[in-house]
Formats: C-alpha cells, structure tokens, sequence
C-alpha cells in the first residue's frame, strides 16, 4: 500500500455518515483476529491500540503502564484533539482497521462477524423493572 495508514494528516474530512461501517468492521477485525493472529483481543483493546496509534510517538510507549489503558489513551487523545472528537475517534478507528486488514487479511475488507444467535434471534424479555410498562 501506498500510503502511510497511520498518518494523521487530513482527517478534518472525515465523513461522519460512515461511522456505523467503520464500527462493524472493528467488531469483524476483532472477531477474525481473536481465533487467529491475536487471541484474547476484545474491542476495547482494539479501540485503545487505534487510539494510541493516533498520539504522537513520545506518548505511544508508556501506554500501557496504568491500571486502565483505554481510560488513559482516550484521556490523551481527547487533550490533544484538535478536529471534532467524533472525527478524531473515527479517524483512529478507520486507520486500525484499513491497517489491520493490510497486516493480518491481504488487504481485504473484513468478512461480517460469525453469528452467536440463530435466526430470528431470540426476544429479549424484560427482567426486573419494567421500564415501558
């Protein structure tokens, strides 16, 4: 590939309208990812490498020295934003993933991920205290 995916020049154009595919495509990443190259990996370990992708290089080593690293990336990502925080967020989420899928999938879109219901997928019934009713 040839641009550099981790570039953080030029997001002030994020499309905001593809944010429910960027976010899919995370879930997938993940889910493809965890039964291969990364077992173990969740979403939220997923978004808080694609946010210390997004600080500058002085701040990415020691983030992962505190007892809640996506607390205390997100806090270091919303200090230094300087674009829109919907925009910024998804410019992280859109580099992890177009880089993950480079890295680990041979450039390809990620499939959806694997069903853990059937279909139709079950009602949910309300427990406790009904709000609506």
């Amino acid at each position: 590939m040839t641009t550099d995916l981790l570039d953080t020049d030029g997001d002030t154009g994020e499309p905001l309208d593809d944010g429910a595919t960027w976010l899919l495509d995370l879930v997938a990443a993940v889910d493809h990812l965890r039964r291969g190259h990364r077992p173990g990996l969740t979403v939220w370990d997923a978004l808080e490498e694609a946010l210390r992708w997004s600080l500058p290089d002085h701040e990415r080593d020691d983030a992962w020295d505190t007892p809640d690293p996506l607390a205390d990336t997100l806090h270091r990502v919303l200090a230094q934003a300087d674009t829109p925080v919907g925009r910024s967020l998804q410019a992280a989420v859109r580099r992890w993933v177009t880089t993950m899928a480079e890295r680990c999938n041979g450039g390809h879109h990620w499939p959806l991920p694997q069903p853990r219901r059937g279909f139709p997928p079950p009602i949910l019934a309300a427990t406790g205290d009904d709000m609506y009713g």
